[in-house]
């Protein structure tokens, strides 16, 4: 035992190196996978801007009347613009707005098709947007959402890791009409039944 001692063997640092890395190694695998999670939530919640943006100017374009199956159809580049993750999972909500004396109501709503609406809008600020006096434009809004699910909470094998098992992006982009200064959502060509979907 004198011997073994003797010779170094608390100074020997063969496999330092492999004890080093077991210690290492898990806090390692959490900052790569966790990286790659944020990068994600920054990548969609791009995208959501996107979405909103697209969404909203196009609406915006439209002159006095926009129907239901138009704003489909522009809900439509969603699936151009989220690849490679599933338009599936987001969903837009388009609303009208304009000015009722003093305060910011509602004219129409529509939602995605088959999908619980988003958070609605926070108008606060839109009065500012209408314009002096009583010429007010209206203001057309896109609400883009989706739930984000972290896969480094899947691959380590726990919902809590991040703080919860899914997050809800949102983005909202407010457009005022390029064309006229009101727009209304109309169920049907020629028809005046407003879009209230929400």
């Amino acid at each position: 035992m004198k011997k073994l001692f003797g010779t170094g063997f608390f100074k020997d640092d063969n496999g330092a190196a492999a004890v080093e890395a077991v210690f290492i190694l898990p806090f390692m695998c959490v900052l790569y996978f966790g990286s790659q999670d944020l990068i994600s939530l920054i990548q969609f919640n791009k995208k959501m801007t996107d979405v909103a943006v697209t969404v909203s100017d196009t609406v915006a374009q439209y002159k006095n009347t926009v129907t239901r199956a138009q704003i489909s159809d522009i809900e439509n580049a969603i699936a151009l613009i989220m690849p490679p993750s599933q338009a599936a999972n987001v969903q837009v909500d388009v609303y009208g707005y304009y000015m009722n004396g003093s305060a910011v109501t509602k004219r129409w709503s529509t939602k995605s098709p088959g999908a619980t609406a988003c958070a609605a809008p926070n108008i606060s600020n839109f009065n500012n947007m209408m314009g002096p006096s009583t010429a007010y434009n209206d203001v057309v809004v896109a609400v883009a959402c989706m739930n984000y699910t972290p896969w480094v909470a899947t691959f380590m094998g726990s919902s809590n890791i991040l703080g919860a098992a899914s997050f809800t992006l949102t983005q909202s982009i407010a457009s005022v009409p390029y064309q006229s200064k009101s727009i209304n959502c109309v169920t049907t060509a020629g028809g005046t039944t407003s879009c209230l979907e929400i």
